[in-house]
């Protein structure tokens, strides 16, 4: 029987609103159980920073001398997920895994940039650290997104679940991962809460502000006419890929909303129909399972039951999180997190590397 670990997973999505750390204790195949969870937000001036520096990268676009706003970005990424664990109450553990910040992501230059650095966190704490997951992927060709699919196939069969499962996560930008007894296939499918939370300055809780208004059909069909919709998948986005904002002028408030969530939903149906799946449920993850707007229209066009990650017992704001520690493990044991129908890498890759304390 293979080692189970305590693991330590933390997670900064492309929101920028903080880090998500939990415990997992896996081999790296299968769950064995699952540990305290927390979310720290950042502060001001740390947002400040890691938002100067985004936009100060995707100017740069990886042409020409990197931005020196970029060294100070990955000491704040380091320095940020060390306060958050020196905080952390009394939690043990045997090994991190680290997203660290992804600040740019364009696979189709081979190119992706990951803040964070595993020697700082390995030297702090005394404990091995897996780190910079992407990099390698979409050095391979393959799209270094999404990653958490194999997770997801754990939690899955943790569930005992049958037939064909969908989960589907709903940050910044959404992914989804069909999982089967045979199959497991993954694809970003486009914007998911990055644009609409930008339209209302909040988070549209329970879809109340955007069940008020009307869809616009035809600013939405005309937005999946962009290139990323015409891609094949497996295919992955950057949140700024979808910024359509400055097509909405003249809009009410509940209208846009309204709209951008039917985009959203439009774009979960569009890939889904390009993978040729129907799935028999569909779990949501991420802070858009809290839109019933959104839910309720993948409810519509899917005609199967569509549930948040709580209905089955899993803890959604800890996902991701838990999803890079069971990660770390497998990379330390030299086993796959990404696939040709998860990222479109030629061939199955471990990913990662492991920073050791010195």
């Amino acid at each position: 029987m293979s080692k189970v670990y305590r693991v330590l997973g933390l997670m900064s999505g492309t929101s920028l609103d903080g880090i998500d750390a939990a415990i997992l204790e896996t081999d790296g195949e299968t769950i064995f159980g699952f540990g305290p969870a927390q979310t720290t937000l950042f502060s001001e001036e740390t947002k400040a920073n890691l938002s100067t520096a985004t936009q100060a990268a995707l100017a740069w676009n990886f042409e020409g001398p990197a931005p020196n706003s970029l060294a100070q970005a990955d000491w704040v990424v380091d320095n940020s997920h060390i306060g958050v664990i020196e905080c952390l109450p009394e939690w043990t553990f045997d090994l991190i895994g680290y997203h660290g910040q992804t600040i740019l992501h364009r696979p189709d230059k081979l190119k992706t940039l990951q803040l964070g650095k595993g020697e700082s966190l390995a030297n702090t704490f005394g404990r091995p650290v897996v780190y910079d997951f992407r990099s390698e992927d979409v050095n391979k060709g393959g799209q270094g997104a999404p990653l958490a699919p194999i997770y997801h196939k754990a939690l899955v069969e943790w569930s005992k679940l049958e037939g064909v499962t969908a989960v589907l996560n709903l940050g910044g930008v959404g992914n989804i991962t069909i999982v089967s007894r045979e199959t497991l296939l993954a694809s970003d499918t486009g914007p998911a809460n990055g644009p609409l939370d930008s339209w209302l300055g909040e988070v549209d809780r329970d879809g109340v502000i955007s069940r008020k208004g009307e869809v616009d059909f035809a600013r939405v069909d005309h937005w999946l006419e962009r290139d990323f919709f015409k891609r094949s998948w497996p295919k992955s986005a950057d949140r700024y890929d979808f910024d359509v904002l400055g097509e909405m002028k003249g809009m009410s408030r509940e209208d846009g909303a309204a709209t951008l969530c039917q985009f959203t939903a439009s774009s979960v149906l569009h890939t889904l129909q390009q993978m040729q799946v129907r799935p028999d449920r569909l779990v949501v993850c991420g802070g858009g399972r809290y839109n019933r707007t959104i839910l309720t229209i993948l409810s519509l066009g899917l005609g199967c039951p569509v549930l948040p990650a709580e209905h089955y017992d899993w803890d959604s704001d800890a996902i991701e999180a838990q999803a890079f520690a069971y990660l770390a493990v497998r990379v330390l044991r030299g086993l796959p997190n990404s696939f040709p129908t998860t990222t479109g890498v030629p061939e199955p890759m471990v990913g990662g590397r492991i920073a050791y304390p010195v």
